[in-house]
Parts: structure tokens; C-alpha cells; sequence
């Protein structure tokens, strides 16, 4: 069996989905909070609610996803579930049944004739003593000859088209929970029902592993039985509660089960967790059991609880795969990179591929956040990758794309990890401008990949590349780019999928210039040791060191105003084919300039220029006396606070925090700033 078609519509985040999935690995990406997730519970719900395993799992589903509360079963509560409770929620799963399990649907057909009687009259899980009465009654016949004439176009249906439907539809504003095709659910149960305990062709690996610490119970029987049936879907959190459980019950089924258990681990060892063996399984002096691991290198022997998180996390899903979900299975996975560090997730998708899916034809659908897990994607013929933009858009990569997109991606130094995993880039000019930026608005870029560009000639370099790439039809995804002012207005302008933001001061660090903030901070020992008595003060040391910056600046103007900018040698001239060529042109270059500095000795260059240089000054000066914090050089007027001993310590570190401080007092400055970075986004 695997999922082929699913639809989704007006379900939490996801507003209308329809995907067809078409390998047996199925990798979701995307940016956080999108709905990836959302994906996985769809296939869940529509499973729990029409198919059931268990008596319980319809309710227990419903109320892992806060539709319904244990207090009021009758209830629906919509907000948990969708922003638009006057629609429908609409759920369609369309599975594809492989040929040995429509010869088994054939065979347990006679057994499903009164199932779909009890179904149809609302006595599934009912007593014996009541199933009686009922086909004993007129009522009862009635119900199995319906029963049987259903059956049986079913059966014959599938016999031609091999699909069974799990359409669902709630209604919020009547509460009603329906199926579409009864006959259809009773046969996915059938299949389902027909496994032992201990196997499932359907289970859910959420992406909350609480695993807990220490000696936990073990379980036999029938109580192991029922928890082990709702950790599949009905409370699929209960499996890591059960590692020490799934371990013991191996070794208690034999030589075949210990042994099978032991390849697992060997498996799991040698490729994945790789410098690690399985020790003497056994009970402890305590009468506990014990599992040991052994650390190859050094020989050293330490419990299975002194694994991480995520190793132990690891080791309970794989080997859940291994020992629970049945040949032509489905599995969904939530972030099996989760704890893990990415050395490990490099190797983890080809392992699953290699040792289930393909050996036992399992599907999986992985929502991941996973760069490694996504380039693995790219390499696996039997993978495919689906991308979720938004509620509306679950896009396939298509494989032929994928080495173009790469190249593309490469060539303007991104990668298929960030367009894919994030809404869009956003590139940054300044060295701390990333850290700053995240510290005041972490919650506007949750979806976003900051990058640092490396200067202002970078940016523009890059900005230009992307362009290019975009001209000739690359899918380049959605690029921002956050630069300086530094006194040069860029002449470059916003394309479709490449927006420009230049700040209208200095650059960044002039946001961060906030008076009382830095006040408070310099009474605080880790930044300063000449605390600012009143925020006075402090300003008129910061607008000291800024107006300080004016003769740098107004010298720069007055030599760019003389032409002076313009001198130097164009060294395009020695491309000429010849010396003698070469020669003449960068003679021609020393001529212009040696008749340029002829005509400042005739005039008297040093006057020239000091008139200039006051009348200049004297024009700018009552615009920075005004606009100071705007128009300095902020990165420098930090660092000569630092150099004149009114600051100390991490700079990096003290930005932060006065961003960090801006945003709870939600000052003017931050308010300005949050809005225009919201208008570039279209946030």
C-alpha cells in the first residue's frame, strides 16, 4: 500500500493541497511554521478518524490535535484546527493497494460483510451478546444482504483500479465527522486489523521525542498490547516511551528475535552511529535490565541511557521500522534530524532507503529542516522532494531541475538548502549586521536565512549576478538585500525576485545610537567603567565624537568636488597587443594627470582648498548639529566611545543588547525601522 493522492483544504495553515506522490521516499521541506508538519497529521487524521485500529483512536487523534477534549467528547473545538470555521475541513487520501493485498481483501471479503453491518449500524466494538440479537433480526438480515452487495462492487472496483479512499469532511458549524466511502475505510482497517500486534502498516514518528530518563517498565501481554497498537497512531508519542520495552520483547521472542535485534543495532552502528557496538543485553545486580553500549575506540562500556537524545531517538524509530511496521507499510516521519548533529543526517535518508524502503518497500513521508537530509534527496533516484512554499503550494523538484537549480544557487553563493528550506535570503552588508538584526527581529526573519555579504562592493556584486541569473530564467527563489546609506544613494532598483532595502542613515549601527539605552548601559560594569551620570551626558559625549567625523567628511567632498577623485592610472592600457601601445597610452594618462596638478600649483592649491573646505563646512554643519545620529559613521562612533574609554568589552555584544532593549521599549527608532523592514519582506 502507499499514498498516491492527497488533498487538503482549509485544514490549519494548509488553505487547499494537492499532491500526487510517486516514489516511496518522500521529503517535505520548507520554512519553519509553513504547514509541513500540518501535511503529516492530515494523512494522520483522515487515517484515525475513517480507519481506526483501535476503539480509541479516532478520539485519541482528535484530541492530540486539540479538536476534542476528553471533558467534552461531543465537542468541536475549530480554532485548534482551522482560521476559517464557517468552511468545511476536507481531507482526501487516495492509497493504492498492492496485488497481495487485494488477493487478502478478497479472502477476509465473507468476514467484512457483517463488519460493514455493525459499522453501518453504529455497533462496531460492540458485545457479542449484542451482535447476536442484531443479524438475528429482520433488521440484521436486512443489513448483511445490503452489506454484501457493497462488498461486493467494492471488491470489484479495487479488482480493476487498485485505489482505496479515506475522504474526510468536518463540518465545524453542525460538528459532523463523516467518511465519504464506509466500505472503503472498513477495508483499509481490514488490511491494518488483519496484522498481529507487534505489526502495523501504518505509523506516525512525531517530532516531540520525550524520551524519558532512567528504568522505565516493561510490559507483557495485553497490556503491552494495547500500548504498543495506539503508539503507531493514536498516540504515537507513547514510542519513546517503549525503547527499553521494543528491546525486551525482541530478546523474549527467541533465537530468530535476539538475533534479529542484534543486526539492527549492528546496522545502525557501523552506518549511522558509527564508533559504537552493542553490548551483553541481560539483567543487572539490581534485577534491572541491562543494556549496554560499548565505545569501540576506547572499549569502554556505558548504559543505553547514557546515550543523547537524539542517538537514543535514532535507535527507538529505526528500530520500531525494523521490528513493527509491515512489508508495503507507510510511515510518517517529523524531523528524524531532530537532536542530531549533521555529520549523522548525512547518512541518515540513504540508510533508511537502503534498509527499508527499498528492501521492504515501505513508504515514507519525511518532513525535515535538514540540509543534509534534502541533499540527500538529490542523490537518491528513488526520493523525491516536494517543496511547501505556503498554504497553497506543495510543489515536486522535479530531478532534471535539480542540477541547474544547484548550479545556479552555487554560482551566486547560496545553495539548494536555502531556497528551499527558507521563504527567501536576505543579505546584509556589515560584519555584525546579522547578529543585530536577529536580536531585534528574530520573529519577522523566523522564516529567512540572513546572510553576511561582506561589504558594500560585495552586495552590489551580488546583486548583479542574481539579476543576470534571473534574466535567463534560473529559478533563483526570492533574494533581499539590506545595505548601507554611507553616503552613496545606490542607483541600482528592485526586480521581481531580487528587492533592495538602502537604509536611510549611515548604516546599521546608527539605529543602535539610542541615548538612554547606552546611558543605563554604561552604569553597568560589563560595558563601562565611567558610568553616565544623567542621559545628557551621554549625549553630549556621542554628538562630540560625531561632529568630530564632519572634517573627514567635508575634506573627502572638497577633494571629490576638484577633481581629484578622478586621478590614477587606468590600467585597462596595458591590454594594447603591444608595448609600444601600451606605452603611449599610459603616457597619455601621466600627461593629464601632470597638467592637472600643474594648473593647482598655478592657482595656490592649499588656499583653494581651505576656502572650499569652510564654505563647505559651514553649509553641513547646522544639518549634523541637527542630524548627528543619522549622518555619522555609527560603526565609528561606537568604537571611538570604546577607544576614548566611555565603552568596553563586545561591541558585538553591546549592540545586540540596545537592539534587544529598543524592541521591549518599542522606542520610535525600532518602530521606524520594524516597519520598514516589514515593507521590504511584504510582511
Amino acid at each position: 500500500m502507499y499514498l498516491k493522492r492527497l488533498r487538503v483544504e482549509n485544514f490549519r495553515a494548509l488553505e487547499k493541497l494537492d499532491v500526487e506522490f510517486d516514489t516511496r521516499v518522500s521529503v517535505v521541506i520548507g520554512p519553519n511554521a509553513v504547514g509541513k508538519t500540518t501535511v503529516l497529521e492530515a494523512i494522520r487524521l483522515a487515517k484515525g478518524v475513517l480507519a481506526p485500529r483501535t476503539q480509541n483512536e479516532a478520539n485519541q487523534v482528535l484530541q492530540s490535535l486539540g479538536a476534542t477534549s476528553p471533558h467534552m467528547p461531543q465537542q468541536l473545538f475549530s480554532a485548534s484546527m482551522t482560521t476559517k470555521p464557517s468552511q468545511p475541513l476536507v481531507i482526501k487520501c487516495t492509497y493504492h493497494l498492492e496485488a497481495t493485498e487485494i488477493a487478502k481483501l478478497h479472502a477476509i471479503s465473507p468476514r467484512l460483510i457483517s463488519v460493514l453491518a455493525q459499522q453501518n449500524a453504529g455497533l462496531v466494538f460492540s458485545p457479542p451478546a449484542q451482535l447476536v440479537a442484531f443479524f438475528g433480526s429482520p433488521a440484521g438480515q436486512a443489513a448483511l444482504v445490503g452489506s454484501k452487495a457493497t462488498i461486493e462492487a467494492e471488491m470489484a472496483r479495487i479488482a480493476a483500479n487498485g485505489i482505496i479512499e479515506l475522504n474526510l469532511t468536518i463540518n465545524f458549524q453542525s460538528g459532523q465527522i463523516s467518511g465519504e466511502f464506509p466500505a472503503q475505510q472498513l477495508f483499509f482497517s481490514a488490511l491494518e486489523g488483519d496484522l498481529p500486534p507487534n505489526s502495523t502498516l501504518f505509523s506516525y514518528f512525531p517530532a516531540d521525542r520525550a524520551l524519558p530518563p532512567g528504568e522505565q517498565q516493561v510490559q507483557l501481554g495485553t497490556a503491552d498490547t494495547a500500548s504498543q497498537l495506539e503508539s503507531y497512531n493514536s498516540q504515537p508519542q507513547v514510542k519513546y516511551h517503549r525503547l527499553k520495552n521494543a528491546i525486551f520483547n525482541s530478546i523474549i521472542q527467541g533465537t530468530d528475535g535476539r538475533t534479529n535485534l542484534i543486526e539492527q543495532f549492528r546496522l545502525i552502528f557501523d552506518r549511522i552511529l558509527r564508533g559504537r557496538a552493542l553490548g551483553e543485553i541481560g539483567i543487572n545486580q539490581l534485577g534491572m535490565l541491562s543494556i549496554p553500549i560499548k565505545d569501540v575506540e576506547s572499549g569502554v562500556e556505558f548504559q543505553i541511557d547514557g546515550l543523547s537524545s537524539g542517538e537514543k531517538g535514532l535507535i527507538l524509530t529505526f528500530l520500531l521500522i525494523a521490528q513493527n511496521v509491515a512489508k508495503n507499510g507507510i510511515i510518517l516521519l517529523d524531523e528524524p534530524e531532530l537532536h542530531l548533529n549533521p555529520a549523522v543526517c548525512r547518512h541518515l535518508l540513504q540508510f533508511f532507503v537502503d534498509e527499508y524502503a527499498d528492501k521492504r518497500n515501505i513508504q515514507a513521508i519525511i518532513c525535515s529542516h535538514s540540509a543534509e537530509i534534502l541533499a540527500g534527496t538529490f542523490e537518491r533516484p528513488s526520493c523525491s522532494l516536494f517543496h511547501l512554499r505556503d498554504g497553497k503550494t506543495l510543489a515536486k523538484v522535479r530531478h532534471k531541475d535539480e542540477g541547474e537549480i544547484r548550479d545556479a544557487l552555487r554560482r551566486l553563493g547560496s545553495s539548494e538548502s536555502e531556497a528551499l528550506l527558507y521563504k527567501a535570503t536576505v543579505s546584509v552588508e556589515g560584519i555584525h549586521d546579522v547578529e543585530v538584526l536577529q536580536a531585534g527581529f528574530d520573529d519577522l526573519f523566523r522564516r529567512y536565512k540572513l546572510k553576511q555579504r561582506g561589504g558594500r562592493g560585495q552586495v552590489e556584486k551580488d546583486i548583479e549576478e542574481l539579476r543576470k541569473a534571473e534574466r535567463t530564467g534560473d529559478d533563483i527563489g526570492s533574494h533581499y538585500f539590506i545595505f548601507d546609506f554611507d553616503r552613496k544613494p545606490t542607483s541600482l532598483r528592485d526586480s521581481e525576485h531580487v528587492k533592495l532595502l538602502q537604509l536611510d542613515r549611515y548604516c546599521l549601527e546608527n539605529f543602535v545610537l539610542d541615548v538612554d539605552i547606552l546611558t543605563d548601559l554604561s552604569r553597568l560594569p560589563e560595558y563601562s567603567d565611567n558610568p553616565k551620570g544623567t542621559p545628557t551626558a551621554m549625549r553630549d559625549v556621542m554628538k562630540s565624537l560625531a561632529m568630530a567625523q564632519l572634517d573627514e567628511h567635508v575634506s573627502r567632498l572638497v577633494f571629490a568636488e576638484m577633481g581629484l577623485q578622478s586621478v590614477g592610472f587606468d590600467m585597462t592600457a596595458t591590454k594594447e597587443p603591444e608595448a609600444k601601445a601600451v606605452a603611449a597610452a599610459l603616457w597619455r594618462r601621466i600627461d593629464e594627470m601632470s597638467a592637472t596638478f600643474k594648473s593647482f600649483s598655478e592657482t595656490g592649491f592649499d588656499a583653494d582648498f581651505v576656502q572650499k573646505f569652510n564654505e563647505k563646512k559651514k553649509l553641513l554643519e547646522p544639518e549634523w548639529d541637527e542630524k548627528w545620529r543619522e549622518l555619522c559613521n555609527g560603526k565609528q562612533l561606537l568604537e571611538d566611545m570604546r577607544r576614548d574609554k566611555h565603552l568596553k568589552g563586545d561591541l558585538l555584544k553591546l549592540k545586540k543588547t540596545v537592539m534587544s532593549r529598543m524592541r521591549e521599549a518599542k522606542t520610535e527608532t525600532y518602530k521606524s525601522l520594524e516597519s520598514t523592514l516589514r515593507t521590504l519582506i511584504g510582511a
